[in-house]
């Protein structure tokens, strides 16, 4: 009679595309009992966080470039060989690690559709927002067109009337030296 593992809960974990843990993909992990740590075994913050860090392929500390980002087998690198990682998969995967495989990235495309059209559509949202607020700031500035005109037709006047007195109080000035 064999005995079988104890069954744990389990919660989701994240896992890139290349398999590595991330934190935008969904899989399962192994809960770890609940039974809590005796205060002299507790972890510092930071040394959990370099834990976790280092669990699930975040690195630990600062990190360092690494030549990953030109790495043609990484599916998230700039220098992606799709045709070089089409060969090695298919030459060392056995059918159902492809599959898997497949069934990841169809997953994962997915997931980035829809991700693309929530911001396309979260930028068409916001576009379609400013135009209104445009379009109201135009009616509102061909309102104040009549009032621009009339103050205009004031200032105008206001100058006119400016410009007269001027004059009259130069006159009295002239009368007063011809009378001298």
């Amino acid at each position: 009679m064999s005995s079988s593992p104890p069954l744990t809960p389990t919660k989701p974990r994240l896992v890139s595309r290349a398999g590595a843990p991330s934190p935008l993909r969904s899989a399962t992990l192994p809960v770890p009992p609940a039974s809590p740590l005796p205060p002299e075994r507790k972890l510092s913050s930071s040394r959990a966080r370099d834990l976790l860090r280092k669990h699930y392929g975040l690195g630990v500390g600062v990190p360092q470039p690494s030549g990953k980002e030109r790495d043609p087998m990484d599916l998230d690198s700039t220098a992606f060989d799709a045709k070089a990682y089409y060969d090695q998969l298919i030459t060392t995967a056995s059918l159902p690690t492809l599959l898997r495989r497949e069934n990841e990235l169809t997953s994962e495309i997915r997931q980035l559709d829809g991700e693309r059209q929530a911001l396309v559509y979260n930028h068409h949202h916001e576009l379609i927002a400013a135009s209104d607020t445009i379009a109201v700031m135009k009616t509102r500035a061909e309102s104040l067109d009549a009032d621009l005109d009339l103050l205009r037709a004031a200032f105008s006047e206001i100058s006119r009337l400016g410009a007269e007195v001027a004059v009259e109080m130069e006159q009295p000035a002239h009368h007063n030296e011809a009378r001298k």
